[in-house]
């Protein structure tokens, strides 16, 4: 239940495409609903300001699990580094209570291959000899990222509390998708390849945003987040 929990937290994306060159501010508001077997169980709802390549978040969601009341909060920072066409975390800080309890605060340096990772203070290391150690929040940047540049298969780091998780994507490729608050939308469907219980949909007409979302834990639990609204003002 936790980990269903924990990804229909995470998984909301949004569309800023970055271009290093601009100096406007812009924020994104982008709300969510969270099933968990089709029951609605709470919102989520992320803050993101960009500047050029800067980029900063803020999430948070309100839940149901169990009848459980559980909140989730994060604030991270990130950039987009255009020679590795990747967004690299910097830092972030997370707060769970309700089901699981927790407080996490990371630092990552290094083009992303070091982390320092306090979690309910006791701090552990990690290093990385490939791929950049992200949080949610740069992951879903490039994701989508990745999906709108055309690619078919993609790999991300994630830093998680006490470990290190690869991710393995597979763009399996054009679809219609009935939507709750859109309608019929014409979507591309991308899977993680691990063991093919994590399904996302992009929107190409909404700047690739994610629209959809599902993880299946078991024989049992599907997690869906589903775009609800969304807007952006640039100054």
């Amino acid at each position: 239940m936790l980990k269903v929990a924990l990804f229909i937290f995470s998984c909301g994306l949004i569309s800023f495409f970055v271009r290093a060159e601009d100096t406007a501010v812009c924020e994104q508001q982008i709300i969510y609903d969270l099933y968990i077997n089709g029951f609605n169980t709470g919102e989520l709802q992320r803050q993101i300001t960009q500047q050029g390549a800067e980029l900063s978040f803020l999430t948070r969601s309100n839940m149901s699990i169990l009848g459980i009341g559980t909140t989730f909060y994060q604030t991270s920072n990130s950039r987009y580094e255009s020679q590795q066409k990747r967004y690299l975390t910097s830092d972030f800080y997370q707060v769970m209570t309700g089901f699981k309890n927790r407080e996490m605060r990371v630092s990552i340096s290094d083009n992303g291959l070091d982390s320092n990772v306090m979690l309910n203070g006791e701090i552990t290391q990690y290093h990385s000899n490939k791929y950049p150690l992200q949080d949610m929040d740069a992951i879903t940047m490039q994701l989508q990222a990745n999906v709108r540049q055309g690619q078919t298969h993609f790999y991300t780091l994630r830093q998680a509390t006490d470990e290190m998780e690869l991710f393995e994507y597979q763009v399996v490729g054009k679809e219609i998708l009935s939507t709750r608050y859109f309608g019929e939308i014409e979507v591309i469907k991308v899977v993680e390849t691990k063991d093919s219980n994590l399904t996302l949909w992009f929107a190409p007409s909404l700047d690739y945003l994610m629209i959809k979302a599902t993880n299946i834990e078991g024989w049992i639990l599907k997690g869906t987040s589903e775009l609800k609204s969304y807007s952006e003002v640039c100054a």
